[in-house]
């Protein structure tokens, strides 16, 4: 198979990559092509612009939109093949979940009596299943709708399900089952080796999300006992990839000893190894079965804290004047001298407390109360004859409205979920990377962040639109620190 990786990436000299062990040179990101769908316009056009930009790493799965996704990526590569070569690219695709269409076909073999072996049920919509001859009929569907002869890296899509699977014994131990697990892992690593000898694939490997879990997780995949069954099967295997949720929230693949007799990481082992590893779910983190995404790119934005000062500092100046001329306007009742008087103090006094309130319930009994004042001056000067004390009264009363709606507007946000979520998460990374992330946005920040460690071949982004691709184009060219272990336990501890 033609590599020209290499020429590929020299157009793009702003951008890091990395040589994998294939001899390929490949982009620290890749673009994933979950919830990405022929028929979609703006997904093509972000795929288009990935690749045209200098993203030249595409991961897939034949469940990914029942398919669709892969046949995308065929009509992605048909537009731009005037200008880039398939052997430019490095496309993955994942085997393993049986959904829509492809659990259609499943159902009718079972119903004819010729079922697919090893079967796991998990429920009515989803079946799994990694056995040699679902690998074998899936790489082909998946390579039609690519419209290429090959694939550089077929992955296991998250095997573990086995164990999720309620025809297994109650009676099987831990052991028991974890020995069915890797001779299913085996016969499947077997199958791919072949499909390597034949041209179909370059290399192999497995997405999983259970290679971070700890070694006594009833569903922990091992990565090292994945790379000892593929040395046995050949000194020259070629199993050189896995794939792995890390973010901000789940550090676990730099933090959880559960390698090489719980010694090392998942990110160390496979960097002492030479395995690629791919990270996913970068922006989305899962904690207590609650997904948190670590964007703020649909957060409500700060107001602007200049612009409201300068307002605040307006109509000071503005109620200094009046003050200063209040004599002058004759006004005759002191009741309504002394209400105007009441209402410019507390207006005046913006300039020291606006930002000191806890709470935007604590804001709006103060901006009540200033309001009740104001419209109370109004109705008085109203029965003053002095057109010019009434002109004044007016102009501070526009501009306390105008400051008012201001300051409301920042505390409704600091006192809104998702802008205080972004806050924790930024004031967790800077004290577990002091300087690090600090002139990025979070998306931008959570990215560089799993990139930083040492070990880590290129972080996934389901990048559905144009403007999450120039992000990460973006981050791409930002200096990134470099963190280990320790500075990860930082996160783990929050």
């Amino acid at each position: 198979m033609t590599d020209t990786t290499k020429e590929y990436a020299s157009e793009f000299p702003e951008l890091p990559y990395e040589v994998w062990p294939s001899g390929q040179t490949v982009s620290k990101a890749g673009f994933g092509t979950y919830r990405i769908a022929l028929g979609n316009d703006g997904h093509a056009l972000a795929l288009m612009k990935a690749i045209a930009s200098g993203i030249n790493l595409i991961d897939t799965s034949t469940n990914y939109s029942f398919g669709a996704s892969e046949s995308l990526i065929g009509e992605a590569m048909k537009a731009l093949e005037q200008d880039v070569q398939r052997s430019d690219l490095v496309i993955i695709t994942k085997i393993g979940y049986l959904q829509g269409p492809l659990l259609e076909e499943a159902k009718k073999r079972e119903e004819a009596g010729n079922p697919y072996s090893d079967i796991v049920k998990i429920g009515e919509d989803i079946w799994h299943c990694i056995h040699p001859e679902v690998l074998k009929t899936q790489l082909s569907e998946s390579l039609r709708r690519m419209s290429t002869p090959y694939a550089d890296a077929l992955l296991l899509h998250n095997p573990e399900y086995f164990f999720k699977d309620p025809s297994l014994s109650k009676k099987l131990s831990l052991e028991e089952k974890r020995n069915e697990f890797y001779n299913r892992i085996r016969m499947a690593f077997e199958c791919m080796e072949d499909m390597v000898s034949q041209g179909l694939i370059r290399y192999y490997g497995i997405s999983s999300n259970s290679f971070p879990f700890a070694t006594d997780h009833p569903e922990f995949c091992s990565a090292d006992q994945c790379l000892a069954i593929a040395k046995e099967l050949s000194k020259d295997h070629h199993f050189r990839i896995i794939q792995f949720p890390f973010n901000l929230i789940e550090p676990e693949a730099a933090t959880e000893l559960n390698q090489e007799d719980e010694s090392l990481t998942l990110i160390e082992f496979a960097h002492k190894h030479s395995l690629v590893t791919l990270v996913n779910r970068p922006l989305n983190g899962i904690r207590n079965g609650q997904l948190i995404r670590l964007s703020d790119h649909a957060t409500v934005q700060l107001p602007d804290l200049a612009l409201i000062q300068q307002e605040v500092e307006r109509i000071a100046h503005a109620t200094h004047s009046f003050t200063m001329n209040i004599e002058a306007l004759g006004l005759q009742d002191e009741e309504v001298k002394n209400l105007l008087i009441s209402h410019i103090t507390s207006v005046n006094a913006l300039q020291v407390n606006w930002y000191k309130f806890s709470t935007l319930e604590q804001w709006n009994k103060e901006r009540d109360a200033m309001l009740g004042k104001m419209a109370i001056a109004l109705t008085g000067i109203n029965q003053v004859a002095s057109i010019k004390a009434q002109e004044w009264v007016l102009q501070v009363a526009g501009l306390t409205g105008k400051v008012v709606n201001l300051i409301t507007n920042y505390y409704a946000t600091i006192s809104n979920a998702d802008f205080q979520r972004v806050g924790y998460i930024r004031s967790v990374i800077e004290k577990a990377f002091p300087g690090g992330f600090t002139d990025m946005q979070l998306s931008q920040a959570a990215f560089n962040a799993v990139r930083s460690i040492e070990g880590v071949s290129s972080v996934l982004i389901g990048a559905r639109s144009i403007a999450y691709v120039d992000d990460v184009l973006f981050a791409l060219q930002k200096e990134t620190p470099v963190y280990d272990r320790a500075d990860w336990l930082g996160m783990k501890l929050h």
